[in-house]
């Protein structure tokens, strides 16, 4: 690159000291290695010198000088720095970089960051013989997703026996041309539906045509990466027992200020509650780095979304497949729990990675909440019972919760012995990591936290005006001193607990006798269990 004063005269139109500041600018650039000459060359490749093409004339137009280097991105997070007044790149080099400015890669960079970074976790699975995997694509008017999912999809699978089964649902854009138009080298074929078919009944029907051992369900708006059907294939065959396996899944770059950029999206899912809601399924590790080390590495979990779902034919048709009660929502998570209940193992593999460009098929809202209340209802007890269960014993299989306990006593009229019992079972619980809140009056009804157990220490408090969550265990516990029989308490109040208690043996077989603080657990575990058989 030539670099004399005049040219820089003239690419200045003879303003001498914007020659100078920019020839002494481009010398640091070249010696900070800060221009890609092959990677400008793919916006402007009719000059002789294409640095000074970039710092006078291609910066005016959103180009960049490099993958290291976003000059819209650096100009639009410094204002102070005005386009008209200098180059971006020439502003960074001569005064950004000792103020302390941050220079920005373009999306391209980190997405390449992530493909490569992946490839350092691949299995690269060699198998003595690869079984037939009916890949299922459920498509409406996405004619440009597709293009997206099926660019380099043989190589990227790094699989070689499969065939792909895409289900129109009526699209009304070039889909169909698109997808015949293809010059594919796997075997494809086409499923043309009348009408919008829901997602759980378009996949059943798609795997009963399917000539696969095993039937993968892929959304539309995937962009696989490397290795990403291999990965699963591995984790489904060098496994007992497995039920389904499940993918990483990254959001795409959206922008800068997207927190969701380059970011998870899916690595498992497990479950949560509030006040109002018994459980709520959700993505986990979502949206942290890709290569977060919890999301780093296979397991069994709960469930994995539908999106990218890897499943023998036979186990799918075993259980019925999908529920079909569901319109786009959570039939996924339903059919992770139907195989849990039969005792499947689900996987995530975390090796697995395919961008997930979501926001170009949102689920559609007025169903979510009739999809949610039918998830509810149908695995009330399941979810009851098992997420109870893995707070108490630190599974964090489930949930990522502890178990929480609430409990209430009148400090006025309460014994100084049973007051220290009380204490001493709230340090027991709290030794045993669990979350505990506990308060000396009988006026707490509106329990807005997330309580698993509620406590009362008196049988004076009413019941009938606590607000917890529906499936929330109620527990008395009374002083046994006070109390010849359980006959003394209010019938009302009887019914409203799950478990009525004493800290004395009152020789009456609704009220239990805890002897110890480890009796109480036990005893509220039977609850449990005997309440959601």
């Amino acid at each position: 690159m030539s670099n004399s004063i005049l040219k820089f005269l003239k690419y200045s139109n003879f303003d001498i000291k914007k020659a100078i500041i920019y020839k002494r600018a481009y010398d640091m650039i070249l010696e900070q290695d800060l221009f890609d000459e092959g990677f400008y060359s793919k916006f402007s490749s009719n000059c002789d010198d294409l640095l000074s093409d970039y710092l006078f004339n291609g910066y005016k137009k959103g180009f960049s000088p490099s993958l290291d280097f976003n000059g819209e991105k650096y100009l639009k997070d410094y204002p102070n720095v005005k386009r008209a007044d200098m180059n971006p790149l020439v502003h960074y080099v001569l005064y950004g970089k000792d103020e302390g400015k941050k220079i920005f890669s373009l999306p391209d960079k980190e997405k390449n960051r992530i493909l490569e970074k992946n490839r350092e976790f691949l299995h690269d699975y060699k198998f003595e013989e690869e079984p037939l995997v009916s890949i299922i694509v459920l498509n409406r008017n996405g004619e440009d997703l597709l293009k997206v999912l099926f660019k380099d999809f043989k190589t990227k699978a790094n699989y070689s026996n499969f065939e792909v089964i895409v289900v129109d649902n009526a699209s009304s854009d070039g889909s169909l041309d698109y997808l015949k138009s293809l010059n594919t080298d796997f075997p494809l074929r086409i499923i043309e539906n009348d009408e919008n078919q829901s997602f759980s009944k378009a996949n059943n029907d798609a795997v009963k045509t399917a000539e696969g051992e095993y039937v993968l369900l892929l959304n539309n708006d995937m962009e696989p990466t490397y290795g990403w059907l291999n990965e699963m294939m591995g984790v489904m065959l060098n496994n007992d027992n497995v039920g389904s396996v499940g993918a990483k899944l990254i959001f795409p770059f959206y922008s800068y200020e997207n927190e969701k950029s380059f970011k998870i999206q899916h690595a498992s899912d497990m479950f949560t509650n509030n006040k109002i809601d018994v459980f709520v399924p959700y993505n986990q590790h979502k949206p942290l780095d890709p290569f977060f080390p919890k999301a780093n590495f296979t397991k069994k979990c709960i469930s994995v979304t539908g999106a990218c779902l890897l499943v023998k034919k036979s186990v799918y048709e075993e259980l019925g497949g999908l529920d079909e009660g569901y319109f786009y929502g959570y039939e996924d998570v339903d059919f992770s729990l139907k195989l849990y209940e039969v005792g499947y193992d689900v996987y995530y593999c975390s090796s697995a990675l395919l961008f997930h460009h979501e926001s170009f098929t949102r689920k559609n809202a007025p169903y979510l909440q009739d999809n949610h209340d039918r998830l509810a209802n149908k695995w009330y007890d399941l979810l009851s019972r098992e997420m109870f269960l893995d707070k108490m014993n630190h599974d964090n299989f489930f949930t990522e919760r502890t178990l929480k306990f609430t409990m209430v006593y009148d400090k006025e009229n309460t014994a100084p012995e049973f007051h220290e019992k009380i204490k001493d079972l709230a340090d027991f619980l709290i030794s045993e990591d669990y979350e505990v809140e506990l308060f000396d009056n009988l006026q707490r009804y509106n329990i807005a936290s997330l309580t698993d157990v509620f406590v009362s220490f008196s049988k004076d408090y009413d019941i009938d005006k606590l607000d917890v969550r529906e499936n929330a265990i109620k527990v008395l516990f009374v002083d046994g001193s006070l109390y010849e029989s359980h006959d003394s308490l209010d019938e009302k109040n009887k019914s409203a607990y799950d478990l009525l208690c004493a800290d004395k043996d009152l020789n009456d077989q609704d009220m239990k006798y805890i002897d110890s603080n480890k009796t109480f657990l036990h005893v509220l575990e039977d609850i449990v269990l005997n309440k959601y058989d």
